[in-house]
């Protein structure tokens, strides 16, 4: 178990100084930026020569889009929905693809992991997915149309809306976190004891698992977008 919390840890690599200002490289930044990599190079893959007639690898892009947009549309709603659907599709595949990470290891040599299994990678998602929130909020009821919206449909939930804006962002960080860790412990138990036998809990845990998770962080934020923008009938 001591080695399992070991890798759980944040290593320094190096310090990049920048404009008089001194950044930490981690592993955990490491992992972030092959995985927005892979995710770059794989997109510019899929998006050449896309044809009126779509053959196999467009089909498997254009099933992609159109169940980001179905998500949006369900839960944001036909008025504003195509609004978010590039951000959605872009978390969404970035949090597979960091959930996702691990499989990587099969290449010698490579050592690399889930960067969501670091606080430090979802918590600023969490803060983005808020502040996404409060941005559309302000921007399809305005200042006063959100301000009153605290107070509905009593006054008395005006504490509990308020602390909504803490609440939300808190489950969502720890939520995807604590998944990925536990699977990650999970898995390296499992490796431990049974070697290449335990092949099949990785499909599970890291595919199956991880494009859950994933799922589950994008439908939260469109439904708590969907909320923001919701007005009076």
């Amino acid at each position: 178990m001591d080695e399992v919390f070991q890798k759980l840890e944040r290593i320094k690599i190096a310090e990049i100084s920048l404009g008089g200002f001194t950044f930490e490289l981690s592993n955990t930044l490491l992992c972030v930026w092959i995985a927005s990599v892979l995710l770059i190079v794989a997109s510019l893959l899929l998006v050449r020569n896309l044809k009126l007639r779509p053959g196999r690898k467009q089909m498997i892009l254009e099933i992609y889009v159109g169940f980001i947009r179905n998500l949006c549309r369900d839960n944001i709603g036909d008025h504003h929905y195509s609004k978010y659907v590039t951000y959605v599709g872009t978390l969404f595949l970035f949090l597979c693809m960091s959930n996702m990470l691990s499989v990587l290891n099969f290449i010698p040599g490579l050592n690399v992991y889930s960067p969501t299994k670091d606080i430090n990678v979802t918590a600023p998602l969490a803060v983005m997915t808020i502040l996404l929130v409060l941005g559309s909020s302000f921007r399809f009821k305005g200042p006063g149309g959100t301000l009153k919206s605290l107070f509905q449909p009593i006054p008395v939930m005006f504490p509990f809306k308020v602390m909504e804006y803490f609440t939300k962002p808190l489950s969502l960080c720890l939520r995807l976190f604590g998944n990925i860790v536990a699977a990650f412990i999970i898995m390296e138990l499992v490796f431990h004891f049974f070697g290449l036998l335990a092949a099949p809990f990785s499909a599970y845990f890291d595919f199956f698992d991880g494009i859950l998770q994933a799922y589950i962080f994008v439908f939260l934020t469109c439904l708590y977008v969907g909320e923001a923008v919701e007005t009076e009938a």
